[in-house]
């Protein structure tokens, strides 16, 4: 399953920072439109290349779905960030 949200804090590193929560839901929605655009190109690009399409695709898929999980956390002297794909 692909993420669904995710959340990142800034802040400094003693005291707690704000937290934005970001709904990929919304990602998802505003990249179908341009995605829907590419994809004939993709596939032409595809089999020029001898590639197949499908396989490319499932790999994406569980490439995103690989996400889920994942915690990134970027710290300096001052600032801290931490950001976490639900």
């Amino acid at each position: 399953m692909i993420p669904v949200a995710g959340a990142v804090r800034i802040g400094e590193r003693r005291v707690h920072g704000f937290r934005l929560w970001i709904p990929f839901v919304l990602l998802w929605l505003v990249l179908a439109v341009p995605l829907a655009l590419v994809t004939p190109f993709l596939f032409i690009a595809f089999l020029f290349l001898r590639v197949d399409p499908f396989a490319s695709i499932g790999a994406l898929f569980r490439v995103l779905g690989a996400l889920r999980g994942t915690q990134v956390e970027v710290v300096n002297e001052r600032v801290a960030m931490l950001v976490n794909i639900f």
